[in-house]
């Protein structure tokens, strides 16, 4: 389908964004393949995600970078097609998925900030959450993405949004949950951030360890001593 005239301005964007040197920033985050230009209108975000091979306008910009006009760029896409928001591409990633990745702290606020405020789908706190809670084809959220970047503040913009205190339960295909994550990363102070959000969050792992196991495995002795100090009964988990 052809871009109409009213898709100018959000190609444009596109255009002028990625001609300044990010090439590294979208490769990153973004396999190489094709992108999706064409923007179809839409008035709501639908309730079902849809998955398309190639990486939609709105993906690349989230992976591009966080400054003004990246910002500016998915909030007009955004108002044009809500429902690339999302939309998944063929590794099951939205493009708050490629945000995280890329370490775009305030592209990441901004998506969900763009969902939680929409008044035409009655002020979206409840769309905001399904967002987050989206999973991609490996079972990651968006948190794990920022865990793994270690981002602090990122993480906590993510779990400001949780507000039914269920996203760090989710754990990837393999049992990855983020705290296991965060674990075997070493971050602490994002490991603590997680447990003072959701005490009952989980502690699962791949192949039947746990974040005990993470924290000795890779050595992180800081990691290990935090978890020394809180009160978890971690080896029954």
């Amino acid at each position: 389908m052809a871009a109409t005239s009213g898709d100018y301005q959000c190609q444009t964007l596109l255009g002028e964004l990625l001609s300044k040197g990010q090439g590294a920033a979208v490769a990153a985050a973004l396999p190489p393949r094709e992108v999706a230009i064409d923007i179809v209108s839409s008035d709501s975000v639908q309730e079902d995600a849809i998955a398309t091979e190639a990486d939609s306008v709105l993906h690349v910009v989230a992976a591009a970078g966080d400054g003004k006009r990246y910002l500016e760029s998915a909030e007009v896409i955004y108002g044009k097609a809500r429902q690339l928001l999302v939309a998944t591409n063929s590794n099951g990633d939205t493009p708050l998925h490629c945000a995280a990745r890329a370490g775009n702290r305030k592209m990441v606020a901004r998506l969900i900030e763009l969902v939680a405020d929409d008044k035409s789908i009655g002020g979206g706190e409840e769309k905001a959450r399904e967002l987050l809670k989206m999973q991609n084809k490996r079972g990651e959220t968006a948190l794990h993405e920022a865990v793994r970047f270690g981002d602090t503040k990122m993480v906590k913009a993510i779990l400001k949004m949780d507000t039914d205190k269920q996203l760090a339960r989710l754990d990837a295909k393999d049992g990855t949950s983020p705290l296991y994550l965060a674990c075997s990363l070493g971050h602490r102070e994002i490991a603590r951030k997680l447990h003072e959000h959701d005490k009952m969050l989980s502690y699962s792992g791949p192949h039947g360890q746990n974040a005990l196991h993470a924290a000795v495995l890779n050595d992180k002795s800081e990691v290990l001593l935090w978890l020394h100090e809180t009160s978890y009964e971690i080896a029954y988990v």
